[in-house]
């Protein structure tokens, strides 16, 4: 099976074994040698260097070693406890009987051999003592413990003797009944080494432990730089063979992978920049295949429904407009033909004051006709604007003479302009700037029809980089509902009762064609009216 006919996943799986299992494997080979090899050599370098020296530094710890355990496994309290509680002892001096005390101390002596040392009364007397050459020369009583009310219930040991090779343990020795202590008995141990020794023994031993480990020391150390040195060698040159392998592969698997992905990447901008007929070429059957082929069939179903979506949207759009339009041309109709059948009844029947009926029909006529050319020419401008002639222009000289067509304002009407002296000309069509300034005085002054004082303020002003240049107009009339805000410049939709909606999409359309934009102000707590914001580049 070759490697490109498998699943994506799959080619993951033995890409990423293959390559932890390929170094460890060649560094477990590789660092296994040297290690074999390593401790082979220096165990032989060790073991001829330390063989001798070990030999005798292992029989005198024997020896210490045999020594500690004696001195370790001396049972004195357990004797001193067990000869304290004998009965006869108990009852020979509960009686103070010398003679049967005695006996009894030589019975336990033959018994306990060199361990029973003395035996003393209440009165502190000495009664029995052990008559031994182990025991040190020049021995008082209170070698052997302290007054007799000073002594633990328990058996004590003292270590005052071990200097001289001795060691002793004490106990009160109390009555039947347990009140009364009838006296003491003292048993000891003669030792084959005093502490002294031990410790003397014990330096030795330690002075050659350090002597060998010096040695050692001194003498692997030249060993240990070598192997380091060499083994460092080796690892380093596996390590970078490996690398390079494990680089190799991964660039090729990466190129392999990559190739896919960009596919994908490029067939997602030529769909971002609205190129629904490109498609990705599928070139495996692996993951990437399925996802390229799921790709093609999104856009081609993404093809399919813009395409019904863009025709449905503009059916219904055009519906609407048509609606709307039939509608504003169908209002305007109605007074004509009043007019004119007016006229041909006065005409017919009686010709007094016809003259002044005449100019007050004809009037009527021209206003309403004068009206549907206007709506007309409107819808046409929407449905296509030409193309904007751009030029150098004074922004403050375009608003006059918009203001020119509209003559004298309403008298309830106080109008403002603000614009500053320097201000940047900007680069615009003035033939589209009018239209869009007429519109939004047109919308301003419907908005303040019902208002008994209105006020409208067109203000202008440059930005702090002078790139641009700000003109806000805002009234004081009834506003705009928050629901409808969302979609303002969206065609034939309105907020006025019989309005076409096509006012402020024309001003969008006009702006955007000339590089620059308009946004409907959020009205302050404080506020009425409305306030619309755009912006132009400047010259």
């Amino acid at each position: 099976m070759r490697l490109n006919r498998l699943k994506f996943q799959r080619k993951l799986l033995v890409i990423f074994v293959g390559m932890a299992l390929l170094p460890t494997v060649v560094l477990v080979l590789v660092s296994y040698h040297l290690m074999s090899r390593s401790l082979e050599r220096w165990a032989n370098h060790q073991i001829a260097l330390t063989l001798a020296d070990s030999a005798e530094i292992a029989q005198d710890a024997g020896k210490l070693a045999y020594n500690l355990e004696i001195y370790e496994n001396v049972p004195l309290t357990e004797d001193v406890q067990y000869l304290a509680v004998d009965e006869d002892l108990v009852a020979a001096l509960a009686t103070s009987d010398d003679e049967a005390i005695e006996s009894r101390a030589n019975e336990l002596a033959d018994a306990y051999g060199e361990y029973l040392i003395a035996i003393y009364d209440q009165a502190e007397r000495k009664i029995f003592t052990t008559d031994s050459d182990l025991l040190p020369a020049n021995l008082t009583d209170r070698d052997f413990f302290p007054a007799l009310e000073e002594l633990p219930d328990l058996p004590s040991t003292s270590n005052g003797l071990a200097d001289q090779g001795f060691l002793i343990s004490a106990m009160p020795i109390f009555s039947e009944d347990g009140r009364e202590r009838l006296g003491a008995v003292v048993v000891g141990k003669s030792m084959p080494l005093t502490p002294t020794q031990i410790r003397t023994q014990m330096s030795a031993i330690q002075s050659k432990l350090d002597v060998l480990a010096t040695n050692i020391d001194e003498e692997g150390t030249a060993y240990r730089r070598t192997e380091k040195r060499t083994t460092a060698i080796a690892l380093l040159i596996t390590a970078v063979l490996i690398v390079a392998i494990a680089f190799w592969v991964s660039k090729s698997f990466a190129r392999a992978m990559n190739t896919p992905i960009r596919s994908l990447v490029a067939g997602t901008k030529e769909i971002a920049d609205g190129n629904l007929d490109y498609r990705v070429a599928v070139r495996t059957d692996d993951e990437f295949g399925m996802l390229a082929s799921a790709f093609n069939r999104m856009v081609s179903d993404l093809k399919a429904r813009t395409e019904e979506l863009t025709r449905a949207e503009k059916i219904a759009a055009w519906q609407d407009i048509a609606q709307k339009l039939a509608h504003e041309i169908k209002n305007p109709l109605t007074p004509i033909q009043l007019s004119a059948q007016r006229l041909q009844r006065r005409y017919h029947n009686n010709s007094d004051g016809f003259g002044e009926l005449l100019d007050r029909c004809t009037q009527t006529i021209i206003t309403e006709v004068e009206g549907l050319r206007q709506l007309l020419d409107e819808f046409s401008l929407l449905a296509q604007m030409p193309a904007p002639q751009l030029a150098s222009v004074n922004l403050r000289e375009t608003l006059d003479e918009t203001l020119d067509l509209f003559g004298e304002f309403p008298p309830h009407i106080d109008f403002h302009v603000d614009f500053p002296s320097d201000l940047p000309r900007v680069i615009v069509d003035a033939a589209h700037l009018k239209r869009a300034f007429l519109n939004l005085i047109k919308n301003a002054l419907e908005a303040m029809s019902e208002v008994q004082k209105g006020r409208l303020t067109v203000h202008a002003f440059a930005s702090a980089d002078g790139s641009k240049v700000f003109v806000e107009f805002r009234d004081t009339g009834k506003g705009i509902p928050v629901e409808v805000r969302p979609k303002l410049f969206t065609p034939h939709l309105s907020a006025k009762k019989d309005g076409m909606g096509l006012g402020l999409a024309i001003v969008k359309k006009i702006l955007t064609d000339l590089g620059g934009d308009i946004r409907l102000e959020e009205a302050q707590p404080d506020q009425t009216g409305t306030t619309f914001t755009l912006w132009l580049k400047t010259a």
